[in-house]
């Protein structure tokens, strides 16, 4: 069974937080394929230079 773990930072305000869906997947490319709907991993820079907040998501094994 496979799950997803994403790890969202906030690097101005120091937000972070990791948390586990409550889902499982039979196989890893179910996994994966669920992992890149709900932001399988992006960065946000306002100015083009400078990271404000990034998010990324990683298929473990549960």
């Amino acid at each position: 069974m496979f799950a997803i773990r994403q790890t969202y930072i906030h690097h101005v305000t120091g937000e972070n937080w990791i948390r586990v869906t409550k889902r499982r997947w039979k196989t890893e490319r179910g996994a994966r394929k669920a992992a890149g709907s709900i932001a399988y991993s992006w960065v946000h820079m306002p100015d083009g230079k400078t990271r404000v907040a990034e998010s990324s998501a990683e298929v473990i094994e549960a």
